[in-house]
Order: structure tokens, then sequence, then C-alpha cells
């Protein structure tokens, strides 16, 4: 006796979207930007079951996700996304790789700290325990420093208005998206997921500063942004797929601005800046990467004072503070206020870790 299927059975109303993505090997292909929002609206409401959800995106890394693909599945999650109560005009989101690193410093959270000080507002978005790598994120690296992290979208908001700098997380503005770690921790390959995550913002408007890994994407994600409309944005080569653009003189960057796509190198000399390579800066346990990072936000000369000091230079320069000046305008800047800041430090006695006095050295004192 054949069995039917009530209507409301789970999962039913994404059968048919899954039968388009599932094609056999020769009908394998791109799908239609408006399927794809409804893909991404089943998968992040609920309405696909788990099963569906893994097949769905495994097959969408088997087939090649395209960069409209991409933006359609964006486009939908922003849908979902929790507002952080405050104007994004002016704010840079910086996003980096969500499951962190494993082999070498994380010196992004120094450098949107020394931003924030320059007058820049920053937003670091993120997520903790995220696979495949399960690495360390920019949350560790600000703990180690002594600031709270990540906010809730209370404290971001409070903390981006007051301060010019806060970090949230998906768990927070995404929970959607939040709740599929388990899911993506068993389908042990990175999917579609992991590059959308770090094309959407709790703060609308915001200028998007997005670290990728491979070349591949250096071309994909632009036009991505492209495709939705972001006004400004950078794309960088970075270090582990990070939020962190290498000062190596060879690591492309990828400026968007106003639907017009420019690639550009940087090399450090002409910043007045010396080179940081992965090399001279191996990462040697979180205590040891602290204790270098509080040094060169010290005072210290060293490689990654020097990669300090140029990423945030490029938050500085995305977030119009400069007010249309240089990268190595912006430089200049970011290195008057990073030693204004160790002169100010010096003369108090009663350090404190918040992120507005941004009191570089008070890791040992506590957060606040």
């Amino acid at each position: 006796m054949t069995q039917t299927r009530e209507p409301d059975n789970p999962g039913e109303p994404f059968r048919d979207i899954l039968k388009e993505r599932a094609r056999g090997p020769s009908q394998l292909g791109h799908l239609d930007p408006e399927l794809c929002e409804r893909a991404m609206e089943g998968i992040l409401s609920g309405a696909a079951t788990p099963a569906q959800t893994a097949a769905f995106l495994l097959v969408g890394r088997a087939a090649g996700d395209s960069p409209t693909e991409i933006a359609a599945y964006a486009r939908a999650a922003s849908r979902f996304v929790r507002k952080l109560d405050t104007p994004g005009e002016g704010v840079v989101t910086v996003a980096g790789g969500f499951d962190g690193k494993l082999r070498t410093m994380n010196v992004g959270a120094a450098s949107s700290l020394v931003a924030a000080a320059a007058g820049a507002k920053v937003l670091m978005v993120g997520g903790e325990n995220i696979p495949p790598k399960e690495g360390r994120t920019v949350f560790d690296a600000l703990r180690n420093l002594g600031v709270a992290a990540p906010q809730n979208l209370d404290e971001a908001a409070r903390s981006l208005g007051h301060h010019g700098f806060a970090a949230t997380t998906t768990e927070h503005y995404l929970p959607e998206l939040h709740a599929l770690l388990g899911l993506r921790w068993e389908m042990a390959r990175r999917t579609s997921l992991n590059v959308i995550e770090k094309l959407v913002s709790p703060a609308p408007g915001s200028s998007p500063m997005v670290g990728v890994t491979h070349g591949s994407f250096l071309k994909s994600v632009p036009r991505s942004l492209v495709k939705l409309g972001v006004a400004r944005a950078l794309v960088f080569q970075a270090i582990e797929g990070s939020d962190e653009a290498p000062l190596d003189g060879k690591s492309s960057l990828i400026l968007i601005r106003e639907g017009e796509v420019e690639e550009f190198r940087v090399e450090p000399e002409s910043l007045g800046l010396h080179r940081a390579l992965g090399s001279h800066i191996p990462w040697q346990g979180e205590e040891d990467e602290a204790n270098i990072v509080e040094s060169a936000l010290g005072g210290e000369r060293n490689e990654v004072r020097n990669l300090i000091i140029y990423n945030a230079a490029l938050r500085v320069w995305m977030s119009g503070e400069s007010g249309g000046a240089s990268l190595k305008e912006s430089v200049e800047k970011t290195r008057d206020a990073l030693d204004s800041q160790i002169l100010a430090a010096g003369s108090r006695s009663a350090p404190s870790a918040s992120p507005s006095s941004l009191r570089f050295g008070s890791r040992k004192s506590g957060g606040s």
C-alpha cells in the first residue's frame, strides 16, 4: 500500500528546491537568484530539514557557487539579521574567516582598537567554534588584551557610539545561522555559509572589509558585493583568511567603489613601513601572542607593530575618517594616534581595558 505524505510534512516545501540543486553531473550548474533566495530563507527559517540543508550546501560546494548565487544567499540572510541601534554610515564592518586561525598571530583585534583610537568606527563580526578549523578568533585576541568580547547587540551599539569600536557574533545578530553550527561540523567542509557570513552585517550601510584566503575569492567576493549594491568595500588576500592584510608587497587588495572594482598592491616602503612576513611572526601560544602584541602597542618597534599600523590604517581609510586622504596619510594618522595613546597611558596610573581609552598593555589589570 502506497503511503501518502501530508502537505505539512517537514521539509516538503524544500523538496522542489533540492531537486533543482541536486541534478545529475551533466546538469549540475548555477541556480536562478530567486531560487537561491528561497533556498536560504528555507534553510534559516527551518523549513528545510537538516538533511536537506546539508545536501543543498554540499552539492553547491561541488558545483561551485557563483557570485550571483552568493549574493542571492547573502541578500536572503540579511533579512534575518538583527540590526544595531546605531547608524551604519561611516562604520567599517571587519570580517575575516569566522573559523579563526591556527598557525599565525592574531593582530586584527589590536588593529581595530588602534583604528578606533584614530577616530574610525569599527565593527568586528565573527563567530566562535566555527567549523571546519574551530581556531582562535578575534574574540580570543580581544579577551587576551583585557577587552570583554563578544558583545550583545545593545552593548555593541553603545560601544560603537561611545568608543568607535564594537565586536559581536552571529549568535547575537543572526541566531538562525548560529543554530546551524552542529550541522556545519557534521558536513566537515566549508560551504557557501563560510562566505555568506562575511557579507552580512548588523550595521546596514557600513563598508565591508573582507579577508579571504584563496585567489579565486578575490574575484568572486567583490562581484558578489557589487551585486549586493555595496557602495564601498575592500576585499583582500588575508593571513590565514583572517581580517589581516599581509604587509608583504605582493598580496592583492580589491577596492569596490560605486560598482567599480580596482585591484592594487601596496609596497610597504611607500607607506614608511617595513615588510612583515608571516615567518617573522610565528604563533607560539596565546600568552606569547598577547605579550608581543602588547609590546608592539606599548611602543616596541617590530614587525607586529608595522602590521598593526598597516591594518589599522586600512580601517581608517575605509571608514572615511581620513576625509578622502590617501592610504599613506591614513598610516600617518594611525601612527600618530598610537603614539599619543602610548604617551597618555604612560601618564596615567590606573590602567583600564576600556575600548575608549585603549590602555595598551593593560591586560594584567583585567577588563572593564
